[in-house]
């Protein structure tokens, strides 16, 4: 996997900044493909110990996250019609504040949700790291998605909706790209977070077995009480916040499935129960392991 291209650290633990409140009351909870999970005493917060260079995010969003399995997708071009649904899903809750307008989507990949807002009025614009999925955007889908990240690319104008999908928790740099965003927001306008939830039922059940837990990949774990004190500090003001209706291919948990099952070698029995999960079929996601957040800039 390209992630074994990534730097782990070894040296003996220092305490690191929480990336909310910036304290360093923090501790190492455990260690996960060789990276450390810390958490912070003060705030709650938990994240991993690794700072990633701009060539580390494109190597860990190569199209081997996006066509590759484990815990990327066997095929991102298969999730075209329940992304854009979810897009749709997601610019009819925004209808019951604010009317269409000026969206970016920061993680867009192909930029399937974007379509979905566009399909309901929004004028959109993608961002995301990997070279090949900002093509396709462009070619096939026929959105307007930019190669980079928010950190890098330079946008021409700004928007009245920003939008992270199951993002936040890959982002690196969260005060700078929390900066960029601020800058890019029309007065009053708003960021939309979807996020998986550390405090959920099924993240407890799991512990640090909890799917949403993989460095490289993901950085940063959110509670809904978290990720408001990070977005207080940057004067957003909570508007509302649910939990959302998902689905995903079967291919797709599949997949999911027998990379977690690989990790833990006490479920190795379970491997031919998940082949004979038919493929192609849509399958309910247990919703409650995710929650979305709507702020307005204030």
């Amino acid at each position: 996997m390209a992630f074994d291209k990534i730097s782990r650290k070894r040296h003996r633990y220092i305490e690191m900044k929480c990336t909310i409140c910036d304290h360093t009351n923090t501790e190492v909870a455990f260690f996960k493909n060789e990276y450390r999970i810390v958490k912070c005493k003060d705030c709650n917060h938990v994240f991993t110990d690794l700072i990633l260079t701009g060539d580390n995010v494109e190597l860990i969003y190569s199209d081997d996250y996006f066509f590759g399995g484990g815990v990327g997708y066997d095929d991102y071009t298969q999730q075209e019609r329940l992304l854009t649904k979810r897009g749709e899903y997601y610019a009819q809750k925004m209808s019951r504040y604010m009317m269409p307008g000026a969206v970016l989507d920061i993680g867009s990949a192909a930029g399937f949700i974007l379509k979905g807002f566009e399909n309901k009025g929004w004028k959109g614009t993608g961002i995301d790291p990997n070279s090949s999925m900002a093509e396709y955007g462009r070619s096939v889908v026929g959105v307007d998605v930019k190669q980079g990240t928010i950190e890098s690319v330079k946008l021409e104008h700004t928007f009245d909706l920003i939008i992270l999908i199951q993002v936040i928790g890959h982002i690196n740099n969260l005060k700078d790209s929390l900066d960029k965003m601020s800058q890019l927001l029309n007065p009053g306008g708003h960021i939309l977070i979807e996020t998986w939830d550390k405090d959920s039922l099924t993240a407890r059940i799991f512990g640090k077995q909890w799917h949403e837990f993989s460095p490289p990949t993901t950085l940063n774990y959110f509670s809904k009480t978290t990720l408001c004190k990070l977005m207080y500090q940057y004067d957003f003001s909570l508007v509302d916040q649910g939990t959302p209706k998902k689905r995903i291919y079967s291919s797709h948990a599949k997949s999911l499935l027998k990379h977690k099952i690989g990790e833990v070698n006490v479920l190795k029995w379970a491997e031919g129960i998940v082949s004979l999960i038919p493929d192609n079929i849509i399958l309910p996601y247990p919703s409650e392991d995710l929650f979305w957040c709507l702020f307005k800039k204030t």
